[in-house]
């Protein structure tokens, strides 16, 4: 027996590249035929999946929230400053969403991400900290995620070097979803240099 798989596995191999792609549909065929069971099944292969937001930022909704309010979009945004670029804390430099909220209330970055059919084990990673030279000790400000306009994950910190952060999503293949990055200055706007490191979501794909 295994001296005619040696022989056909060496027949194969000499055949040209698109003898052997029938060879191969051939099998297939043949396992079809022989109906379920007759052949081990073949082992689903998963493959990485990655959003990069910053990749993305062109395409995203920038706005103002003003405090002590859930519903109104606030049109002055002064004092906020959002954009992408690498951002130093603590000495180590990464690219970075720069997120500085406003004078009044939270900055919000949304996004619009198509999740792939098939995709698991969903899972958003980035980092947050305050720039390297912000003049201010003792004090917090906030860090949150909202998904489709609840908040999923938050913070009140103030993280001098880079505080890495895992947050698993809820199953949302095949959805288009509404993923906000928010910051808030707690009532206190300067130096609020608020960045999120190397934001992604991540997934395994069939």
């Amino acid at each position: 027996m295994n001296d005619r798989l040696e022989t056909l596995l060496r027949d194969v191999t000499a055949l040209s590249p698109s003898d052997q792609e029938l060879v191969r549909a051939y099998v297939e065929f043949l396992r079809w035929r022989s109906g379920p069971g007759s052949v081990a099944a073949t082992p689903t292969v998963t493959r990485p999946w990655q959003f990069n937001f910053l990749e993305h930022f062109a395409g995203a909704d920038v706005r103002a929230i003003p405090a002590r309010s859930s519903s109104g979009v606030g049109r002055d945004l002064s004092g906020m400053e959002v954009k992408t670029a690498e951002a130093t804390v603590d000495g180590e430099r990464r690219p970075a969403l720069w997120q500085h909220p406003p004078v009044n209330g939270e900055a919000v970055v949304e996004f619009h991400v198509p999740v792939p059919t098939g995709l698991r084990d969903l899972c958003l990673r980035f980092a947050i900290g305050i720039r390297d030279g912000a003049q201010a000790q003792d004090r917090l400000m906030a860090f949150r995620v909202r998904l489709d306009g609840w908040q999923v994950w938050s913070r009140a910190a103030w993280p001098v070097t880079w505080e890495q952060i895992e947050v698993p999503l809820p199953f949302q293949t095949g959805n288009v979803l509404r993923l906000a990055f928010v910051t808030d200055g707690l009532g206190d706007h300067q130096w609020a240099w608020s960045v999120w490191g190397e934001p992604v979501l991540v997934g395994q794909g069939a």
